[in-house]
């Protein structure tokens, strides 16, 4: 009964902690901005947003929030709030920020910029040191995070067709398809390494289904090939075989099987 008790008692003590921490955060901010209009805090958020001040930001377009929870002010302060949180390195933020205001308020006019920012964010959050110093391609990184943002755009692109954030919305979409495919493919390429090939046919076949106007089908059915030799399923073999001499009759891979090569951690991703 004690050990049951302890963990009911142990999260409700943590979340009322963090929850009294952020109260004080904001206290002096509360203070400072009493009795200030809508337009008045509004407008200074908004100051300290245009100059990159993004915790004093943060911290103002969160009293917004938090005492005019209504009206055209407090919408686009969510929004706002939203960018701040990203540029001050917390995306985690951000995005629940976005998505409370698409729940709340699905016919705002500035519901294209959302879906941009929702899908903007997914897409430049790499969550890690390591990137910033290898310049980390998109498919090295977790798919969870691009399929989230080809999402975000394609409901922007077609929701908002003329939206003036709907060109690069569909650049960034074709991008990301890209890099899911070598994401597969990249992963395809591992298990072939390993020799886990009923693995690297799964993942090969993957590619195939869901990204196939890519340039990765060719090496993916190549792949399924040996893959499938080297399980001794020859007959399988010999028909992916010639589903690639008819979808690729030039292949490099028709003469000569594929093989796996050796290469830098970082150059996997740059055929």
């Amino acid at each position: 009964m004690l050990s049951s008790l302890r963990k009911i008692f142990i999260p409700v003590i943590v979340a009322l902690f963090v929850a009294s921490c952020s109260s004080d955060s904001l206290d002096p901010i509360r203070e400072e901005t009493k009795g200030w209009s809508v337009e008045k805090l509004y407008n200074e958020a908004s100051t300290q947003l245009a100059k990159h001040s993004w915790s004093k930001a943060i911290k103002l377009y969160e009293v917004l929030e938090a005492t005019y929870p209504y009206g055209i002010y407090a919408q686009q302060g969510m929004l706002d709030l939203a960018y701040a949180y990203y540029n001050s390195d917390t995306p985690e933020l951000a995005i629940p920020e976005i998505d409370l205001f698409i729940r709340t308020y699905p016919t705002n006019a500035n519901m294209d910029y959302a879906l941009y920012l929702k899908g903007y964010i997914n897409y430049y959050n790499d969550n890690g040191l390591l990137s910033s110093f290898s310049k980390q391609d998109l498919s090295e990184r977790d798919p969870k995070g691009l399929r989230d943002a080809y999402f975000a755009f394609s409901e922007l692109v077609k929701k908002y067709p003329n939206s003036k954030y709907a060109p690069d919305a569909r650049d960034k979409m074709n991008r990301l398809v890209n890099a899911l495919a070598r994401g597969e493919l990249f992963r395809a390429r591992h298990y072939m390494q390993i020799k886990a090939y009923l693995a690297a046919i799964n993942r090969a076949q993957a590619l195939i289904r869901n990204y196939p106007n890519t340039v990765y089908v060719e090496e993916a059915l190549a792949m399924q090939v040996a893959a499938y030799r080297n399980l001794g399923e020859l007959t399988l073999s010999q028909q992916t075989q010639r589903v690639l001499a008819m979808n690729f009759p030039k292949s490099k891979y028709i003469q000569k099987e594929w093989e796996f090569q050796d290469m830098p951690w970082y150059s996997f991703w740059r055929d």
